[in-house]
């Protein structure tokens, strides 16, 4: 075994990517496709932590992220939605979370090319520095008109759609845990992203999922949230 093992870290075998868990690609049964819609529409939740992001700082950082093709938020607290559904979060002047809410084909844990993008930018001379977040942040979403009031319970911030609309970002505390939020839907049908510590998602999903109870809330899969959101 120690034999083994030392022979694939050591190069003769290559390591497997670690592939999406089977709830984030696994079609959909009809049954299943008419409850969820109608979940997403009303109050649902989905770990989406398996998906895209990561995170650039540095003076340079806006400017970089053009010439790059990125849509870039004239301010902070904002975010925009880019050509190929990817979600650009504006959080200061100079750092910004990117948000890949897209499951491709046979992927594993998906990674994003803006991490290594940004080391070789720095290398280069660039005021531009890489910040994953894959492995600091989890991804939980939520979806459906109800979000306004169930989130009042749980965060300060006034999240309605005419103080929250679609492209806002809050950097709040969602019980008692720091987090960012971040409007991916519509006015219709609110889509929260929440990002925050990854060593609370234990303890925040059973705080959403009480929380939801009051609105006969229900867990989705992330593809489920996708397909509703972004077709």
């Amino acid at each position: 075994m120690t034999t083994t093992m030392t022979n694939t870290l050591g190069g003769a075998l290559p390591l497997a990517r670690c592939p999406l868990p089977e709830s984030l690609v696994s079609p959909m049964t009809t049954a299943t496709a008419d409850v969820s819609t109608a979940a997403l529409s009303h109050c649902a939740l989905a770990d989406m932590s398996a998906l895209g992001r990561a995170g650039v700082r540095g003076r340079d950082a806006a400017d970089w992220l053009a010439a790059l093709g990125f849509t870039v938020p004239g301010t902070p607290n904002a975010a925009t939605l880019q050509s190929d559904g990817s979600w650009l979060v504006r959080l200061s002047v100079g750092e910004f979370l990117h948000l890949a809410p897209t499951i491709p084909p046979q992927a594993g844990v998906a990674e994003l090319p803006l991490i290594a993008q940004a080391d070789e930018a720095l290398a280069q001379g660039m005021r531009v520095h890489s910040l994953p977040r894959r492995d600091s942040h989890a991804w939980f979403s939520l979806s459906g008109s109800t979000l306004p009031a169930l989130m009042a319970k749980l965060c300060g911030v006034d999240l309605r759609g005419e103080a929250f609309p679609p492209g806002s970002v809050a950097q709040t505390s969602v019980a008692r845990t720091n987090a960012i939020i971040v409007n991916a839907g519509s006015l219709a049908c609110p889509c929260f992203h929440l990002l925050f510590d990854i060593a609370s998602s234990h303890y925040l999903w059973g705080v959403m999922l009480d929380a939801m109870r009051e609105y006969s809330g229900q867990k989705v899969t992330a593809a489920a949230l996708l397909a509703h959101h972004h077709g």
